[in-house]
């Protein structure tokens, strides 16, 4: 009997082994997605990254800046699906200044480019490269964002707080509620849904563009905190990173609003600076993150509460590593910034997840 029941009990333990869930789903390690390294044409030392955006895994942008002799000089990077390249043939390639946010605004790719002190935005389509002047120069050009039918350049000239708004055919200038002092960034979902994060005579706000008026969203905003960065997203879901500080000391956190309330949460990224942080294609938070190993880059991703960390390829004799933005390209994550060998000044780095 005693027998009997020895080999009963080891048909159970088998079975159970079989068909456990957590058996089911264990991860094959082979088939796991991991960060490679893709190649980029190097610039001229020390360079600024500014802005990378994807449409879809065959197109992506860079934008930044680097050091000429005689000062800054655009730089812009093309991704095929392919390799990286640069492209040199935009309006005031070969001048002074530097390129800033660039977006995809239907079938084209905007990008703001400020040309030795002049603001525009460079246009490119089908037939090339084109340039849309602002009507006025800024002292300072904070930020820029466009949408079909409509595009919004904030800053300041020696009158204050300028935000520029151009409707397809003219530019006209905005108000923005009393009290506002700076625009700290700006980014639009439609023509008449466009928000803004500023700071104000009571601390720091976010504003909402109706297509009539920017008003104050009365975001709850964390106490003693600022903002990053705005993510829109199709769906309605907007999430919002910053640094909140307690007794001098800061910390990031996430609000995400799903349509109807807002929720805020504080991963343990000590004080990151999320501006670079996007959806993934897994629906998670993405975003770079310092590493605490020199010859590494390391990413965040926050999903509900819970936070993992992934490093890229390892990079002989770096020194540093800096991923500096982050895009979804399709169903990988491509990013751009710079890497330090020693005995050498940093130049570009790129990486993908994925793909």
């Amino acid at each position: 009997m005693n027998g009997l029941r020895a080999v009963v009990v080891c048909l159970v333990i088998a079975c159970a082994a079989v068909v456990s869930p957590a058996a089911a789903v264990t991860p094959n390690p082979a088939v796991t997605p991991s960060w490679s390294a893709l190649p980029v044409p190097a610039a001229a030392p020390p360079m600024t990254v500014s802005d990378l955006a994807a449409r879809g895994p065959a197109e992506a942008w860079a934008t930044g800046y680097e050091q000429a002799a005689d000062g800054l000089r655009p730089m812009v990077y093309r991704w095929n699906g392919t390799a990286w390249s640069r492209d040199t043939t935009f309006p005031g390639a070969g001048e002074p200044g530097w390129l800033g946010k660039v977006q995809f605004v239907g079938t084209d790719v905007w990008i703001f480019h400020n040309r030795a002190g002049e603001g525009e935005i460079l246009r490119r389509s089908a037939s090339g490269w084109s340039a849309l002047p602002l009507p006025q120069t800024l002292w300072t050009y904070q930020d820029f964002t466009a949408t079909p039918g409509a595009a919004w350049v904030v800053g300041e000239d020696d009158t204050g707080l300028k935000v520029l708004h151009y409707d397809g055919s003219h530019w006209t200038a905005q108000s923005t509620p009393a009290g506002v002092l700076y625009l700290m960034g700006v980014t639009a979902r439609a023509a008449d849904d466009a928000w803004a994060w500023a700071d104000t005579s009571t601390g720091t706000a976010v504003l909402h563009w109706d297509g009539t008026a920017w008003q104050d969203a009365k975001v709850p905003l964390p106490p003693d905190s600022n903002v990053h960065t705005v993510l829109l997203e199709p769906s309605g879901r907007i999430t919002i990173g910053g640094s909140q500080y307690t007794d001098g000391v800061a910390r990031t956190y996430v609000m995400t609003f799903n349509g109807h309330v807002w929720r805020t949460a504080h991963p343990p990224l000590g004080d990151t600076y999320t501006e670079g942080m996007v959806r993934g294609p897994d629906g998670a938070l993405w975003l770079p993150v310092r590493s605490d190993r020199a010859f590494q880059s390391k990413y965040a991703r926050v999903d509900g509460p819970r936070t993992t960390f992934s490093y890229g390829p390892e990079r002989t004799n770096a020194i540093d590593v800096k991923p500096r933005v982050l895009t979804r390209a399709g169903s990988s994550l491509l990013s751009f910034g710079t890497v330090e060998i020693y005995g050498s000044k940093p130049n570009l780095m790129s990486e993908r997840l994925g793909g």
